[in-house]
């Protein structure tokens, strides 16, 4: 009878613990960003082409949180390079890239292997 009490408290415990978790897990997750809240659900998606040697469009203004996702449809290999930022690596026909902007600022880029394609991303 002993044994049937102390297993009763450790399920109690583990019930009242669990729905601890619960309870306090549930409602709107936000992430707190330079004096402003932003949900995570709200981040936007923009895209960029890479076509006939030029990043379509060249200049974007975009949200904090927002992701672009480059994709190469030349059929010369290209790259996406922000020094410091970001770098894509070579993308060949069809691949893409994908960052995601969590910073204000103005993030120039370039193609390295073509340096004239220039790109310029400005995040508010």
């Amino acid at each position: 009878m002993v044994m049937y009490r102390m297993k009763s408290k450790y399920s109690v415990l583990i019930l009242m613990v669990v729905g601890i978790i619960l309870i306090s897990g549930c409602g709107q997750q936000q992430i707190q960003k330079e004096d402003s809240i932003v949900p995570i659900s709200s981040s936007q998606k923009e895209s960029i082409s890479i076509k006939n040697f030029a990043f379509n469009p060249a200049t974007i203004n975009i949200k904090i949180g927002t992701t672009l996702t480059w994709t190469n449809e030349d059929s010369a290999p290209h790259t996406v390079t922000s020094e410091e930022n970001f770098d894509s690596g070579t993308l060949t026909s069809g691949e893409t890239f994908v960052f995601t902007f969590n910073d204000k600022g103005t993030f120039d880029y370039i193609c390295t292997i073509h340096p004239s394609m220039k790109g310029k991303i400005i995040v508010n």
